[in-house]
């Protein structure tokens, strides 16, 4: 029989020597070298998951917020080492959900049971 510890720990192993990680953790690197542009994606990154936060709590959304949001990705964007990390984590965030819809897809059946929970009485 197939351990799925052991099968979880190769996952992790190829994620972690995957072009899409090695590329994000070199962007993530160069961006600490620069105070600025750290704050900047900090800033950024704090921002984006307070919208993403609102918008699931059913919060009014911010035209503000959002207005900031845009600003702080194109200035950002406009280094080239603040790009790289944008695009590096887009590439791996698409990478870890491509990994957690197959995940999905392989389990589905025994959790369908569980679809009660979504049903209004």
């Amino acid at each position: 029989m197939i351990n799925p510890y052991d099968k979880a720990h190769e996952l992790a192993k190829s994620i972690k020597e995957s072009d899409e990680y090695s590329d994000l953790i070199k962007s993530i690197d160069l961006v600490k070298k620069d105070d600025g542009l750290y704050k900047m994606v900090k800033n950024l990154f704090t921002l984006r998951t307070q919208i993403e936060i609102d918008a699931l709590s059913g919060k009014e959304e911010n035209k503000d917020k959002k207005s900031d949001l845009k600003r702080l990705h194109d200035l950002v964007s406009a280094i080239p080492e603040g790009r790289s990390l944008i695009e590096s984590q887009y590439r791996f965030q698409r990478l870890m959900g491509d990994i957690y819809k197959i995940i999905g897809e392989g389990i589905n059946e025994g959790m369908e049971f569980f679809n009660f929970l979504q049903e209004k009485d």
